[in-house]
């Protein structure tokens, strides 16, 4: 089989990845080391922030290199690897927060900031930087009711962009991703019922945005950074035995499908060939962390006949 072809990291992506892992190896946190960029998943040509992690060189052998007996890393170890130390090094980032008197009042700014990105949701940069303030928001005042409403506002974008190719509908899947990316297993960060349901809510955006995408939008961008970072929550549900997440999941690939035909007929074959494609690849996930899931990869199996 011919090898992938290696394309050349962009020099701000390269900058990016550097910047989360505060250029230091994500395996071994030894500082001060010389460092690479690891494509986690093989692929050469797969520059995405989420596959590229940092690792000294002797760890990098440890990842390549022949171990004989011993096991060498797994994609799923160095991904691991990866979240928890940017996690680390996000928190240890984070400033004094400001303290705000009234939650009715944050509330309001959520609120405010769903109607600037619907006002300049032409505007790729703009559209990024508030969905970086919700974020933030949700990083430095998360609970319980500030979750939500981040995550009922992100609903209404998803659904207010009716999937059609744009900055909103390119960028929302990766952020609903990032709200979630530091439940990087259950050694490290434990996931209470708050922490379930905050997952369930930003599964439930990512799949409205996925119907509307395969029914109206046929954005096929869009489509695929749905189903990258669906792939991603479905493994959190996978590290955390929750069923309800990888059932979430499941579910709304089934819908997405549906969506991809019109009076019985395949209106949008590129559609359903990704999510096909990202069904196999959840399916793998399935059987390396939770083999004994019957249920569930029965689900995954009818999926495919769709």
């Amino acid at each position: 089989m011919p090898r992938a072809q290696r394309s050349r990291i962009p020099r701000a992506v390269e900058s990016e990845v550097l910047f989360r892992a505060d250029h230091t190896c994500c395996v071994c946190r030894t500082r001060w080391k010389d460092v690479q960029l690891q494509h986690i998943d093989g692929n050469p040509s797969n520059n995405r922030l989420s596959n590229l992690a940092v690792v000294c060189l002797d760890c990098h052998s440890q990842i390549t290199g022949r171990r004989g007996l011993g096991k060498s890393f797994t994609p799923s170890e160095v991904r691991k690897y990866q979240r928890a130390w940017e996690s680390q090094v996000a928190g240890s980032r984070r400033v004094h927060r400001p303290r705000i008197s009234y939650r009715r009042e944050l509330i309001s700014q959520i609120d405010v900031i769903i109607c600037e990105i619907l006002a300049c949701h032409r505007d790729r940069r703009r559209v990024g930087e508030l969905l970086e303030v919700l974020y933030e928001l949700h990083v430095w005042r998360g609970n319980r009711e500030i979750d939500g409403k981040i995550t009922e506002g992100l609903y209404h974008l998803a659904v207010m962009s009716g999937g059609w190719p744009g900055p909103v509908s390119e960028l929302l899947p990766e952020k609903l991703w990032e709200l979630c990316w530091h439940f990087v297993g259950p050694d490290d960060v434990p996931m209470d019922k708050h922490g379930s349901d905050h997952v369930l809510d930003c599964i439930d955006v990512l799949n409205a945005l996925a119907e509307f995408t395969c029914l109206y939008g046929h954005g096929r961008k869009t489509l695929l950074s749905i189903t990258e970072h669906a792939e991603n929550l479905f493994e959190i549900g996978l590290w955390y035995a929750r069923r309800r997440i990888a059932n979430a999941v499941a579910g709304g690939y089934r819908e997405a499908l549906e969506s991809c035909y019109s009076e019985g007929k395949l209106a949008w074959p590129h559609g359903r060939t990704t999510i096909r494609r990202s069904v196999r690849k959840l399916q793998k996930l399935l059987q390396e962390h939770q083999p004994d899931w019957r249920y569930q990869r029965q689900r995954l199996r009818a999926l495919l006949t769709i």
